[in-house]
């Protein structure tokens, strides 16, 4: 998978493919799928673009980090590690972008409940047993 922006890379693709493994006419799947040879040939002796390979770099640090910190990572803190141990200055939003395309989030977890489950019967003694209705007028300066 490429990181880049090239418009219709799927089909130069599939072009390569079928050439290479099937021995297929370029100039009829061209016209099967609606490019032109020009731009296939220029997409197949490009030179890759140096943020691209950059991103290439950044998306094999991302599945490094993603493994080994167990899917537990989102993009703010994947960011910060990447940052800290490599010594680089990556954004988050780029980052962000980049774990979208490969499909990487993070694991959210439940959280756990802090009650527990008690029976009518195990419940604690009422020892005010309304007192405190009785308490609330003198409390507030009114007498009865």
């Amino acid at each position: 998978m490429r990181l880049g922006k090239v418009r219709h890379e799927s089909k130069y693709l599939a072009v390569q493919y079928f050439y290479t493994e099937k021995n297929w006419s370029i100039e009829w799947m061209c016209k099967q799928l609606e490019i032109s040879r020009a731009a296939y040939y220029k997409w197949l002796h490009r030179e890759v673009p140096y943020e691209e390979l950059e991103n290439i770099r950044l998306a094999e640090l991302i599945k490094e980090y993603d493994e080994r910190f167990c899917h537990i990572l989102g993009y703010r803190r994947m960011t910060s590690w990447i940052n800290h141990f490599n010594h680089t200055c990556y954004s988050k939003n780029r980052v962000h972008r980049i774990m979208k395309k490969l499909d990487i989030h993070s694991v959210i977890r439940k959280k756990k409940k802090k009650y527990i489950y008690s029976n009518p019967d195990e419940t604690a003694e009422n020892i005010l047993q309304g007192i405190f209705m009785l308490l609330l007028p003198i409390k507030n300066g009114l007498q009865m």
